[in-house]
């Protein structure tokens, strides 16, 4: 075990060293000038080209970066270009904002889906089989700022319950109304998918030579799909989970967009339209970093739902 992790993580430095160089050179190839964006249009091309020099911009590019890469590993990931604050921190306060969006939704996705999914894989064909899949695959197939602009429009522009954007009223932090509408636009699509991949579980393990032993064994139906059919079932379940689970706290880009919730997402957004490198690198390394530990912890999780797994 303690040597496939070690491989995994060297595996991870190899993905994030990479990840690095490809936003790297990316954000640089892409029309847009910082200079510019920092001075304006009317600014002279000698000021711009002071500008382009105080920013680092006149190096090569393999110069810029092997600049930048020294920096991050003494820890320094540069400063903002807009709000003049260390890119890391600014990331970091953000993230603690999407920090709650993703477990509302993660939530709402699983007391959604592993419910039906369980139902609809242990009654097929039957009418709440018939909702599962339904709802999943308007759930899969509706974007999910369809689904916020839908919700925003009935519960506030229509009904006046709930918020339409924000995190919360300024200096008083989140609040809880603020987080219904973007949670619940996050958590019908992650749920839809969870929903099919629990239903297609539960129907394969139910037909298993292991689940008609332990019913001829005499154990009551409620045991056989608590202690073996659900646990079993999951293996595919946690593996969509993790990714999706390291997509929300990456920032959902789009649910952040459209309820303007100050997270990760929002921050990236406006990061790449103000040509702020600094801030882009440092999301995108932290957002990848994320993914890659959410699949290690969903490879990890799968010799505890089936101890036959072995990692040597």
């Amino acid at each position: 075990m303690q040597r496939y992790i070690i491989r995994r993580l060297l595996q991870a430095g190899y993905i994030i060293i990479a990840m690095s160089i490809i936003i790297f050179v990316v954000l640089r190839l892409a029309p847009g000038d910082p200079a510019v964006v920092r001075l304006g249009k009317e600014a002279t091309g000698e000021a711009l080209e002071q500008e382009r020099r105080a920013l680092g911009l006149d190096k090569p590019i393999y110069v810029q970066y092997l600049i930048w890469g020294r920096n991050v590993l003494r820890g320094d990931f540069g400063v903002s270009w807009i709000s003049h604050q260390p890119a890391l921190g600014l990331v970091w306060e953000k993230f603690k904002r999407t920090v709650p969006l993703t477990l509302a939704a993660i939530l709402v996705g699983l007391a959604t889906s592993i419910p039906l999914g369980i139902i609809s894989g242990i009654k097929p064909y039957s009418w709440i089989d018939n909702f599962a899949t339904t709802f999943a695959l308007f759930g899969i197939a509706i974007p999910s700022f369809w689904t916020g602009m839908m919700l925003i429009l009935i519960f506030g522009v229509q009904l006046r319950w709930l918020p339409t954007s924000g995190y919360g009223p300024p200096g008083e932090g989140l609040q809880f109304k603020y987080l219904i509408l973007p949670s619940i636009a996050l958590g019908i699509q992650l749920s839809a998918g969870l929903a099919r991949f629990m239903r297609s579980g539960m129907l394969d393990v139910m037909n298993t030579d292991f689940i008609r032993t332990a019913r001829a064994k005499g154990l009551t139906e409620r045991m056989v799909i608590g202690r073996h059919a659900i646990k079993n079932a999951l293996l595919s379940v946690v593996t969509i989970f993790m990714l999706d689970f390291g997509a929300l706290l990456g920032g959902a880009v789009v649910t952040e967009q459209v309820f303007r919730w100050p997270g990760v997402g929002l921050l990236l957004v406006s990061s790449i339209n103000n040509r702020d490198y600094g801030v882009v690198q440092a999301a995108v390394l932290f957002i990848a970093l994320i993914y890659v530990l959410a699949n290690l912890l969903a490879d990890l999780s799968y010799g505890f739902l089936d101890p036959r797994i072995r990692y040597e």
